[in-house]
């Protein structure tokens, strides 16, 4: 199983594994995960996969959480001889009035950042790739999240790392491996909105990530059952 093969790789060297790039169907949005430590899902590959069944999900469940939830990625990582693990899922929505984060200037995105965390009662900070992602960190539900927030092309992109025990240094720099690889295809000619009432469009923004809560609380119930199958 995969958490007794990461101890494995982890007794080798630092640059041994397995990377798979994965093409979001229905995205903008690649991302690059090491299959040889996480389980990873998306809608395309969960038909018959043998994984879904070592973890005790099923096709239809999957499909339905995926649908419902407008995810669009789902990986988890178990650590070895450890109740600890770590979930990694991807999900899109559309919003109104912005086109590009990448477009606005930093005290835009500092006071997108303010608000979101606001909301979430969270600690945030800006994070940057080539594009600029607001970091929050916080907890819910009994869950430590680290939460990657990005707007490309008209739809808000979040990258959302879960765990029961807080993030030690190895768990912040593992996700961040993660979303250092994202790649998007941003539409330069997307035309910004000409409003420039910020208020009003960082109020449609927090309205577009307000049911991230309810994706956590479906796909990891499920992930807690089954984990010592794995």
């Amino acid at each position: 199983m995969k958490k007794i093969l990461l101890f494995v790789f982890l007794m080798l060297i630092p640059t041994l594994g397995y990377a798979t790039t994965f093409e979001l169907k229905n995205t903008d949005m690649d991302i690059t995960i090491d299959e040889s430590e996480w389980y990873v899902f998306t809608p395309d590959n969960i038909l018959d996969n043998p994984e879904l069944e070592e973890l005790g999900l099923t096709y239809e469940y999957m499909l339905e959480s995926f649908q419902n939830n407008q995810a669009y990625l789902d990986a988890i990582l178990f650590y070895y001889d450890s109740e600890d693990y770590i979930e990694l899922f991807v999900r899109k929505v559309a919003l109104e009035d912005i086109g590009n984060l990448v477009n606005y200037d930093d005290a835009f995105i500092e006071q997108l950042g303010q608000a979101l965390a606001d909301e979430q009662m969270a600690n945030y900070e800006i994070y940057r790739t080539n594009y600029p992602f607001v970091l929050l960190d916080y907890q819910d539900q009994g869950f430590y999240l680290q939460e990657y927030y990005t707007i490309v092309n008209g739809y808000g992109y979040t990258i959302t790392a879960q765990k029961p025990n807080a993030f030690s240094r190895e768990d912040k720099a593992r996700v961040e491996k993660i979303v250092d690889s994202v790649s998007f295809d941003v539409d330069l000619s997307l035309k910004e909105p000409n409003s420039k009432e910020t208020n009003k469009e960082v109020n449609y923004i927090i309205i577009g990530i307000s049911s991230v809560v309810l994706v956590v609380v479906i796909f990891v119930t499920v992930f807690k059952n089954k984990k010592g199958r794995a």
